[in-house]
């Protein structure tokens, strides 16, 4: 919205929202590797948030695509990989009981609904060009509240860069991570796109911002009930149904354009991501080396949201255009039933 009040075509817009995926791609593993080596979590992350902190004073107030762009590089580099850090605590933090990662990551979810509800009114008051200044305070409070966290325990010795690109080159590590992105790339695509597809089919903004409150609250709420279930759980017998459940969702929004049905289809946003995201993490647990811990988040990061977003972006922006929301949302149907017959035979593979 700022960039379009600032005047940039469609274009230059998408190129400068794609360059985050893209930096996502080429950057999120080396982070994680520099903190596996580093041995430290908490002491990047906190210079990450330092300077895309000061970055994001600057970069929101240039007027030209090209500076925006090199500036905007340069704050992603340092901003983007955040999340991944922040998952790599919660997972040290939940190592001796995987399970409970969706209790910590629900509050990623819930802070995520509070600033849905919140920036409106704050943008509103403040204007969308002052905007840049609720960025800067939200992440220099972060920076204040990650202060007194613990650190990642490591209890193996620094990695060498072999053992990096290793890791990158085992096929029970890569071949999930691909078939992941598959996954993800579903997921990334329609949160990009929805509240376009919402609007084209007659949503008013309210019931757009409704569409998400439910999405995110039932994210939560399912957060909650994973946390709940205790160590039974199989991540990778799950992954082929969740996939499955996936690609219901998209079969639905392909053929509906009911606004009530959707929002009631909503509510499988957040039983697909937390199921999706907290079994991958806890099979990923068992693949990665506690050594390669950050790492191993980094790669996640780099497939799941880096690929799987360029393509979701990129390739979603064109079914849109050229196919409409019925051509979108089949071909995630499409992804979905591929990542399930992937996760399917990972599954049968394992086993043996």
């Amino acid at each position: 919205m700022l960039f379009q009040q600032q005047g940039f075509p469609y274009w230059q817009i998408g190129v400068l929202l794609a360059m985050g995926a893209v930096v996502n791609t080429l950057t999120q593993s080396l982070w994680g590797y520099i903190c596996d080596k580093m041995q430290t979590v908490k002491r990047i992350m906190l210079l990450q948030l330092f300077i895309s902190a000061v970055l994001s004073i600057f970069v929101f107030r240039l007027q030209s695509f090209l500076g925006l762009l090199v500036a905007l590089t340069a704050f992603f580099t340092f901003y983007r990989p955040l999340p991944s850090l922040i998952d790599t605590l919660i997972v040290n933090a939940v190592k001796d009981n995987p399970s409970q990662y969706g209790s910590y990551r629900m509050y990623g979810s819930l802070g995520f609904l509070v600033s849905v509800f919140a920036s409106g009114f704050v943008l509103n008051g403040l204007g969308i060009n002052n905007g840049t200044y609720l960025v800067t305070a939200l992440i220099a409070l972060t920076f204040c509240f990650a202060l007194p966290i613990g650190d990642a325990k490591y209890i193996c010795a620094p990695p060498s860069f072999r053992s990096f690109t290793s890791l990158t080159k085992q096929p029970q590590v890569l071949s999930f991570l691909i078939v992941a992105t598959l996954l993800g790339t579903t997921q990334v695509a329609n949160d990009n796109f929805i509240s376009v597809h919402l609007k084209n089919i007659g949503a008013s903004i309210q019931e757009t911002g409704l569409a998400w409150t439910i999405g995110v609250s039932s994210e939560v709420l399912a957060f909650i009930v994973l946390s709940r279930l205790g160590k039974n759980l199989m991540p990778l017998r799950l992954l082929p149904y969740i996939s499955c459940l996936y690609g219901l969702r998209w079969l639905l929004m392909s053929f509906i354009t009911d606004i009530k049905v959707i929002l009631v289809i909503q509510i499988l946003h957040g039983l697909c991501f937390a199921l999706f995201i907290s079994m991958v993490m806890q099979h990923l647990l068992k693949i990665v080396p506690d050594e390669l811990r950050a790492t191993g988040q980094g790669l996640f990061y780099t497939f799941v949201f880096g690929i799987g977003g360029i393509m979701g972006m990129t390739g979603g922006g064109i079914l849109l255009d050229q196919g409409g929301a019925k051509a979108f949302y089949l071909t995630l149907l499409l992804f979905s039933l591929l990542a399930m017959g992937g996760f399917g035979w990972q599954w049968r593979t394992a086993k043996r």
